[in-house]
């Protein structure tokens, strides 16, 4: 009988991005400052879940946060881009999460299934919910996993 691919257990949970995010403002020239280094070159994992966490807030219609990422290709050396050029790079956007109520409540959204690089990197939060973060409580949560081809 062929093996049949399951998903492996994932990694734990690693929150990738909190105090960064308190009181980020919406600015179209600035983002988060980037997170830690994640090294994948061991795990390989393939996959990851991101799941943001953002304290109360009144977004606007059409918020959203756009995620980039910047892979030490080296492992070491990071690209060296401004906000604004990072933005008009679209292959280092790893992923855009809309925010979807406009009322004044904490918010907690996500993006599943999203390929992960073999190498290290590190992501970049950009707040495009038309209002600035509250100054605590928000966080970025990275949860990496693979397949077993083996079952």
């Amino acid at each position: 009988m062929p093996n049949i691919g399951k998903w492996n257990a994932p990694t734990a949970i690693a929150t990738i991005l909190s105090t960064e995010l308190n009181s980020l403002g919406n600015n179209p020239t600035t983002m988060a400052s980037p997170s830690s280094g994640y090294d994948n070159s061991a795990n390989l994992n393939i996959y990851c879940d991101l799941e943001i966490n953002l304290a109360s807030l009144s977004p606007t219609a059409g918020a959203y946060v756009a995620i980039y990422l910047a892979e030490a290709a080296d492992g070491t050396n990071y690209p060296a881009q401004s906000a604004a050029d990072m933005r008009l790079t679209s292959t280092q956007l790893f992923c855009t999460i809309p925010v979807g109520t406009t009322a004044t409540t904490a918010q907690r959204v996500s993006a599943r299934n999203l390929v992960l690089p073999p190498a290290l990197f590190k992501l970049f939060f950009d707040n495009q919910t038309g209002v600035a973060l509250n100054a605590s409580g928000n966080t970025l949560k990275l949860l990496a996993y693979n397949i077993n081809a083996n079952g």
